[in-house]
C-alpha cells in the first residue's frame, strides 16, 4: 500500500487538517498487517514499570522535548491499531508530532526501527516514555 492509500492520509494532506509537504509524504510508508502483528504481537498493556510521562500542552515545547530523546534509529514505527501503522523518519515524527498523535481520539505505540516499544501517545495528550532510551 502506498501513503495515498492510507486511512488516515486526510490528516496529511487536507488543508482542513494538515498539509504535509510531498517530500514528507513520500517519507511515510505503510505496514502491512502481517508486520504490525509482527511488531505488536507481545507488546505489555504498561510500557515499563518506571516509565516517565510528558504533558504535551505545547506544540513547540513537546517538539523539543521529543527531539532531546537519545534515539539511535532513523525511523521509527508509529502504531495506531494493527491495520494502521507507518515506518516514518524520527526527525519528521518530532517535527510534525501533532498531526501524527491527535488529542481525544489517538493512542498511539511508537517502536524504534528494531522492533522496540519506547514511547507511548496517550489520547489525554500525554507521552509515557522508557526510561532506558
Amino acid at each position: 500500500m502506498d501513503i495515498s492509500e492510507f486511512p488516515l492520509t486526510w490528516r496529511w494532506t487536507q488543508s482542513s487538517h494538515a498539509k504535509l509537504p510531498d517530500h514528507i509524504l513520500t517519507e511515510l510508508q505503510p505496514l502491512d498487517l502481517q508486520s504490525v502483528l509482527l511488531l505488536t504481537n507481545n507488546i505489555p498493556s504498561v510500557l515499563v514499570a518506571d516509565f516517565s510521562r510528558f504533558v504535551a500542552d505545547n506544540d513547540d515545547t513537546t517538539r523539543q522535548w521529543l527531539m532531546q530523546l537519545d534515539i539511535s534509529s532513523p525511523r521509527v514505527i508509529v502504531v495506531w491499531r494493527a491495520d494502521l501503522a507507518l515506518s516514518m523518519p524520527w526527525t519528521t515524527f518530532c517535527q510534525y508530532w501533532d498531526d501524527f498523535c491527535y488529542p481525544s481520539s489517538d493512542n498511539a505505540d511508537i517502536f524504534l526501527e528494531c522492533g522496540r516499544l519506547f514511547l507511548r501517545w496517550r489520547h489525554y495528550e500525554v507521552f509515557e516514555c522508557d526510561p532506558e532510551l
